[in-house]
């Protein structure tokens, strides 16, 4: 990848980019064209392990210059749930290895934050190095080729690092004392700690679930920006506080495999040979694993399970 070309320009608009988006609605089951869009190109794909609130899953990324499209594994080939992330105001960044967990980099967006890991190092470097490339091209695209103060959504954390409440540090999750998240901060709470509602507008026109540390600074924040509001407007009547509606949903974990498939992330800014199928189908369902391993329960990017 060492051309300045624009990707649009560097991989090409021609038959073939339109033949692999093509393959993408397919397996997505879209209709014909959903995923069309001028000067929208894939950039390249690949199963990644992303660490969700329960455990890790298996998730297909595919990498276009302004989007990055990933869904859950389903069988008889085929993609489900699709989750769809605006790289206009995405950003990518290192994770240091920890342990088991190697190879991993964090993908951050105001509608969802997340870590991934890839099979090995060099994966790993050309999935950061082509994400910051795509995100580059996505703002220049956009119109806003400098990134401005977006608000990024946390990165949760996962369930299993959190036997105890994260903010009264005194509640022990068990059958009876779930375990909840914050949307500002990300921590696991329990519910007491997270009976307060507030509308976060990066996630959106509802008030959802945030903990008692996190209202308490929202609050503070909040009379702040009246107080300055109030000094610098004119004489009149006080306009009243928007509040928004209180929304909520449920979702079920998957219980998928964290082992990585063989298939190696496959990127088109190498003039490499086109297959007749220019994208591959994920055979790892049938190949690499026994179909008992699947889930096709909801993933969480849902982002209802409290």
């Amino acid at each position: 990848m060492d051309s300045d070309q624009p990707l649009h320009i560097l991989i090409g608009e021609g038959e073939t980019n339109n033949q692999r988006i093509a393959a993408v609605e397919k397996l997505f089951g879209f209709s014909s064209q959903k995923l069309m869009a001028p000067k929208r190109v894939l950039v390249g794909e690949g199963v990644l392990t992303k660490i969700c609130r329960r455990k890790p899953k298996l998730r297909h990324f595919f990498l276009f210059n302004d989007v990055l499209l990933y869904g859950r594994l389903l069988v008889h080939r085929k993609l489900g749930h699709p989750q769809f992330i605006d790289l206009s105001e995405a950003v990518v960044e290192d994770i240091c290895d920890n342990g088991i967990y190697r190879n991993g980099f964090a993908i951050m967006s105001p509608k969802k934050s997340f870590t991934v890991y890839s099979s090995t190092a060099e994966e790993k470097t050309q999935w950061v190095a082509h994400m910051k490339r795509s995100i580059a091209e996505a703002r220049s695209l956009s119109g806003n080729p400098a990134r401005d103060e977006v608000r990024l959504s946390p990165i949760w954390i996962p369930d299993a690092e959190a036997s105890h409440c994260m903010v009264c540090r005194s509640t022990e999750f068990t059958l009876v004392h779930r375990r909840h998240h914050c949307r500002n901060c990300g921590k696991v709470v329990c519910h007491k700690c997270s009976s307060y509602r507030w509308m976060l507008p990066y996630q959106g026109s509802s008030r959802v679930r945030v903990c008692s540390e996190c209202h308490t600074e929202l609050q503070t924040q909040s009379q702040r920006l009246m107080d300055r509001t109030i000094e610098n407007e004119p004489p009149g009547p006080a306009a009243e506080p928007e509040t928004g509606s209180e929304a909520a949903a449920s979702v079920t974990e998957s219980n998928e495999s964290p082992d990585l498939n063989k298939r190696g992330t496959r990127f088109f800014t190498q003039n490499e040979p086109t297959a007749e199928d220019p994208v591959q189908e994920p055979t790892y369902l049938y190949d690499a694993r026994s179909t008992d391993d699947l889930n096709t329960d909801s993933d969480s990017e849902v982002d209802s399970v409290e």
